[in-house]
Protein backbone atom coordinates (compact mmCIF):
# COMPACT_ATOMS: atom_id res chain seq x y z
CA UNK A 1 0.00 0.00 0.00
CA UNK A 2 1.42 3.38 -0.92
CA UNK A 3 1.40 6.57 1.14
CA UNK A 4 -1.65 8.14 -0.50
CA UNK A 5 -3.78 5.04 -0.10
CA UNK A 6 -2.78 4.62 3.55
CA UNK A 7 -3.43 8.34 4.25
CA UNK A 8 -6.87 8.09 2.65
CA UNK A 9 -7.78 4.97 4.66
CA UNK A 10 -6.76 6.56 7.95
CA UNK A 11 -8.59 9.80 7.15
CA UNK A 12 -11.79 7.81 6.60
CA UNK A 13 -11.69 6.32 10.11
CA UNK A 14 -9.61 8.54 12.45
CA UNK A 15 -11.23 7.11 15.58
CA UNK A 16 -10.12 3.57 14.75
CA UNK A 17 -6.39 3.76 13.92
CA UNK A 18 -3.74 1.43 15.29
CA UNK A 19 -0.33 2.76 16.33
CA UNK A 20 1.39 0.58 13.73
CA UNK A 21 -0.62 2.22 10.93
CA UNK A 22 0.44 5.72 12.04
CA UNK A 23 4.03 4.57 12.35
CA UNK A 24 3.96 3.26 8.80
CA UNK A 25 2.40 6.47 7.44
CA UNK A 26 5.02 8.61 9.17
CA UNK A 27 7.86 6.48 7.81
CA UNK A 28 6.41 6.56 4.28
CA UNK A 29 6.20 10.36 4.59
CA UNK A 30 9.90 10.61 5.45
CA UNK A 31 9.74 10.79 9.24
CA UNK A 32 12.05 8.57 11.29
CA UNK A 33 11.74 7.27 14.83
CA UNK A 34 14.20 9.33 16.84
CA UNK A 35 13.56 8.35 20.46
CA UNK A 36 11.36 6.13 22.61
CA UNK A 37 10.99 7.24 26.17
CA UNK A 38 8.47 5.29 28.17
CA UNK A 39 5.25 5.24 26.18
CA UNK A 40 6.17 8.22 23.96
CA UNK A 41 7.60 7.71 20.51
CA UNK A 42 9.33 10.78 19.12
CA UNK A 43 9.62 11.10 15.34
CA UNK A 44 11.85 13.56 13.47
CA UNK A 45 11.38 14.88 9.94
CA UNK A 46 14.17 15.69 7.52
CA UNK A 47 13.33 19.39 8.13
CA UNK A 48 14.05 18.98 11.85
CA UNK A 49 10.45 18.96 13.09
CA UNK A 50 9.50 16.64 15.96
CA UNK A 51 6.29 14.78 16.83
CA UNK A 52 5.69 12.93 20.08
CA UNK A 53 3.04 10.21 19.92
CA UNK A 54 2.07 8.33 23.11
CA UNK A 55 1.37 4.64 22.80
CA UNK A 56 -1.20 3.57 25.36
CA UNK A 57 -2.77 0.44 23.96
CA UNK A 58 -3.34 -0.53 20.34
CA UNK A 59 -5.43 2.48 19.28
CA UNK A 60 -4.23 6.07 19.01
CA UNK A 61 -6.38 8.96 20.20
CA UNK A 62 -8.13 10.86 17.42
CA UNK A 63 -6.30 14.12 18.21
CA UNK A 64 -2.94 12.55 17.40
CA UNK A 65 -4.34 10.93 14.26
CA UNK A 66 -5.57 14.26 12.90
CA UNK A 67 -2.25 15.91 13.80
CA UNK A 68 -0.33 13.30 11.84
CA UNK A 69 -2.75 13.43 8.93
CA UNK A 70 -2.14 17.20 8.75
CA UNK A 71 1.64 16.76 8.96
CA UNK A 72 1.74 14.08 6.26
CA UNK A 73 -0.71 15.68 3.84
CA UNK A 74 0.80 16.11 0.41
CA UNK A 75 0.79 19.64 -1.02
CA UNK A 76 -1.99 20.20 -3.53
Amino acid sequence: MDRRELWRRLAERPRNVRFEELDRLLRLAGWELNLVRGSHHVYRSSAGRHLSIPRHGPMVKVGYVTLILDETREPE
